[in-house]
């Protein structure tokens, strides 16, 4: 009788693994892409920057 663990990694079976959700991979309702969205969203990043530092200049 051997105390050595049996540490041999076991396999998942083939039903546990989660299914495939293709809705995921469809393209975002708002401007056609996520390149289009990260875009947006750094654009008004921009803008808003540019806003505070103009109305900071302004009333300093």
């Amino acid at each position: 009788m051997s105390t050595v663990p049996n540490l041999t990694p076991v396999e998942p079976a083939a039903e546990a693994a989660p299914a495939r959700r293709p809705e995921l991979d469809d393209a975002p309702p708002l401007l056609g892409s996520w390149r289009n969205i990260y875009i947006l969203v750094l654009g008004t990043f921009v803008l808003f920057v540019a806003v505070f530092w103009a109305l900071t200049e302004a009333y300093a």
